[in-house]
């Protein structure tokens, strides 16, 4: 039997890839059938991925020595050359006090809020502390505690710090700064708040809490809760939050 070179027109031309050398990872072309119908791809071309990396650590390469960077990423992402600092304190803050309102058992409001929205510093952070200014009416027992909830009220995590009302100062021009502490693992987001409630006393013995009615904060809203979460417009609880975090610096 004898084999010859065929010269039917159903056979199909084809090249043979010569440039396989410094193509950024495409080692072979895909296995075709005589008339070029894909059978297999051996190896698909990376060089778009290459081309990435190879732009990336240009950058890094690029940037100057002594550029500081907030890093949110793992310890073990960080880019070579960069040193990590962690637990670095940071705040966010209203601190106008031109109102007050009480709250108790019975009164129109036992929670007092700031929700934080987007565009506010503080979506994405994890709070280590919560201030807040609050003075005495009469005379208030129980306690006073601190949380953060989500945008519909539930719970995300309940300040380890509670105060003993009596010990507050009477009257609201002399209301204190009373510091709640978390654990800076609550992440907040679009929409969580920060409040502080009481929900004992009466009409002559309850807690107040300091406010500015003349601005709002910006990407911010004050609330209450009156048997369902309300808005107040216009206005700002006054409060300190304070949170860490991290950076890395070029060496």
């Amino acid at each position: 039997m004898a084999f010859g070179g065929s010269t039917s027109a159903n056979t199909k031309p084809h090249t043979h890839n010569q440039t396989l050398q410094d193509d950024g990872g495409d080692l072979s072309e895909t296995l075709t059938d005589m008339n070029g119908v894909v059978l297999y791809s051996l190896i698909t071309d990376n060089s778009a991925a290459v081309a990435a990396n190879t732009a990336a650590i240009a950058l890094i390469n690029s940037v100057p020595s002594g550029l500081v960077a907030i890093w949110s990423g793992s310890i073990a992402s960080i880019p070579s050359g960069w040193t990590f600092f962690e637990d670095i304190p940071s705040v966010s803050e209203q601190t106008i006090q031109t109102d007050g309102r009480g709250m108790y058992n019975g009164q129109p409001r036992t929670q007092m809020a700031q929700q934080f929205n987007t565009g506010h510093v503080l979506v994405g952070k994890k709070p280590t502390k919560v201030t807040w200014y609050l003075y005495k009416n009469g005379s208030p027992t129980g306690s006073v505690n601190s949380y953060i909830r989500n945008s519909s009220g539930v719970i995300r995590e309940t300040s380890s710090t509670t105060i003993d009302p009596s010990t507050l100062t009477a009257g609201s021009g002399s209301a204190t700064a009373e510091e709640f502490t978390f654990t800076g693992t609550t992440q907040l987001v679009t929409g969580d708040m920060v409040t502080v409630e009481y929900s004992g006393g009466d009409g002559a013995n309850n807690v107040g809490v300091k406010s500015d009615n003349t601005a709002a904060v910006t990407d911010s809203i004050m609330r209450q809760y009156t048997g369902s979460w309300a808005d107040i417009a216009g206005e700002a609880m006054t409060y300190i939050v304070n949170w860490d975090f991290a950076y890395i610096l070029k060496s």
